[in-house]
């Protein structure tokens, strides 16, 4: 029996497709500019299980007050000569015109085709795969992608993505799907296209960021208008998560740090639940919102999804519950290497590690909180599936730079300093208990986005004093389209003109060779690097092959793409090259 379950803020009504592939009646005449007026914003599915998956379209009537009917189709082949679920919805203005639904009843590992129509407008058509059922003894093939700013930058991965990717079961997406903000001069540039805010709060000379639902929304519809973007969410089914910038940089549950503390605590539950409510509208994930709640009890986006025989996918929120940063963005703090005040330097960046490891043992923050915390465990650890996956928005790896050996350097920075505390050294104690209870889980790997750089890396409980095994295998994705890690970091020492003048700068221009020297357990990184990673996972193994673009500065795509390719062998916790 199919049947369908309408996951929108709409009223089911009877009907059916109107005016398609119909020989009797054709339906009306109808342009390509006339769809791209109805559905600017294309279609998407996501959460595929042997039975399910969540399609989604956005429609732009002419009045936007008004309740829309929205027709539906989905079909077993592509001519949709075989309909296994069709009806009609209502959606409107509460929503933002957004539908998302759920179809159930599907076949396990088959493909679908699906569509819509509004105000006399049959859209375009989508594909999209169930997963392969529990027991199914068969390979999973997923890309995993993040980082996608728009502001001066171009999405060519997606492109090469689409027309080279023909057999992908999903896209595991890790985050930052938008970003929040506009002329951030830290990592967006002023040339090429830029977004807009309809509201907007003003962060500097130049930045504004989101502040209110109506900004929220304008920014997934700006950034979900990119045909690239448009024609991979056509193609395959998106499995997605967020990290910060869906609510703002470097957050914490409904705290921004857009002002490192200068204006005070920036606590805006309002605002935190604005973004949770756009992202929920404008993504096709199999969640359920309370709409009467306000942060954090509105929206929980932690799940496990499973992917036949071999692949478990637990994905993990590392935002809602996560504790405050240790060190204070307020003060100056010498012992860290915190050499101005209200700055991100010395608190969340490039901090001293000989005085941060004490702090933090301290405190006794969390990343994920205590329940789920106790749910990532216990789906790890109860997991039947040959591989593990653990999708984690920021990297457990450790990553140092040593200056030690720079007799240039004035003495208090001859030392070791961690690259970024927003991420999972940051919380050092709480990873070591994590890995230390997932030490006996076999053949588990951690898939990162965030940094906007390539890695892999063998993962230990303790860093600075790893034994003979590694508990587990990462893999870092770059980003679509956002500013490189090195890129980033030479743009802040250079315009700090005390780090510039101690000859930082000079010293990051070398970020993957000093990264290399200092952190033995990363076997590979490119810290210049745009593109995705496609994953192949059979029993054997797991192969991750990094594809790489370039220009994504300029809005024609050059063509240029590189492939760089590491796995880890069933039973291994072992990386290797090719």
């Amino acid at each position: 029996m199919r049947i369908v379950v309408a996951s929108t803020a709409a009223t089911t009504l009877s009907g059916a497709l109107a005016g398609c592939d119909d020989a009797e009646d054709p339906g009306p005449v109808q342009t390509p500019e006339d769809v791209a007026r109805v559905f600017p914003l294309g279609l998407a599915s996501g959460d595929p299980t042997p039975e399910s998956v969540v399609l989604w379209t956005c429609i732009a009537p002419a009045d936007a007050s008004a309740a829309v009917p929205v027709a539906y189709e989905v079909a077993s082949d592509e001519g949709f000569t075989d309909i296994v679920a069709t009806g009609e919805l209502v959606v409107g203005p509460e929503t933002d015109h957004t539908l998302r639904m759920k179809v159930t009843g599907l076949s396990a590992y088959t493909h679908y085709w699906y569509r819509f129509a509004a105000e006399g407008i049959s859209g375009p058509t989508g594909r999209t795969k169930t997963a392969p059922a529990a027991d199914a003894d068969v390979p999973v093939r997923f890309a995993m992608a993040s980082c996608q700013d728009f502001n001066g930058r171009y999405y060519h991965a997606w492109q090469v993505l689409a027309e080279t990717e023909a057999d992908l079961d999903f896209v595991l997406f890790l985050g930052d799907y938008i970003y929040e903000t506009a002329g951030d001069a830290r990592f967006q540039d002023e040339g090429g296209r830029q977004v807009t805010l309809v509201d907007g709060l003003s962060i500097s000379e130049t930045g504004r960021a989101a502040l209110t639902l109506a900004d929220y929304r304008g920014l997934y519809r700006q950034y979900k208008a990119d045909p690239k973007l448009q024609q991979v969410h056509a193609l395959y089914p998106f499995v997605a998560i967020w990290d910060d910038h869906e609510f703002a940089d470097d957050c914490w549950q409904d705290h921004a740090t857009h002002f490192n503390e200068a204006e005070g605590d920036e606590q805006d539950t309002g605002r935190r639940t604005a973004a949770n409510q756009a992202w929920f509208e404008y993504m096709p994930a199999d969640l359920e919102r309370n709409a009467q709640a306000q942060f954090p009890n509105d929206l929980r986006i932690y799940r496990r999804l499973r992917f036949g025989r071999h692949a478990d996918l637990v994905l993990t929120d590392l935002r809602s519950y996560r504790d405050d940063h240790v060190v204070p963005e307020g003060p100056a703090n010498f012992n860290l290497g915190k050499l101005e005040p209200n700055s991100s330097l010395g608190a969340r960046q490039f901090v001293l590690k000989s005085g941060f490891d004490p702090l933090e043992a301290e405190s006794g923050v969390t990343m994920l909180g205590t329940p789920q915390k106790q749910w990532l465990i216990d789906e790890l650890k109860g997991s039947t599936a040959t591989w593990k996956l653990w999708a984690s928005e920021v990297m457990l790896t450790q990553m140092v730079a040593d200056l030690t050996r720079f007799e240039s350097l004035p003495e208090m920075f001859r030392d070791t300093f961690y690259i970024t505390l927003d991420q999972w050294d940051g919380y050092r104690t709480e990873r070591a208990e994590v890995l230390t209870a997932l030490s006996g889980v076999e053949n588990l790997v951690t898939l990162v986005g965030d940094i906007h750089a390539n890695y892999a890396s063998e993962l230990h409980v303790d860093f600075d004093a790893p034994g003979e095994q590694p508990v587990a295998v990462e893999f870092v994705c770059p980003g679509i389209s956002s500013k490189a890690l090195q890129p980033i970091t030479l743009q802040t020492l250079q315009g700090n003109e005390t780090l510039d003048s101690l000859g930082l700068t000079d010293i990051a221009r070398e970020f993957d060779r000093e990264i290399y020297m200092a952190n033995p357990h990363i076997r590979y990184t490119n810290n210049q690097a745009n593109g995705y990673v496609r994953i192949d996972l059979s029993a054997e193994a797991v192969q991750a092959t990094w594809v790489n673009v370039v220009g994504v500065e300029a809005e024609a795509f050059g063509g240029e793409i590189t492939r760089t390719v590491w796995r880890t062998a069933a039973g291994s916790n072992r990386l290797t090259e090719g």
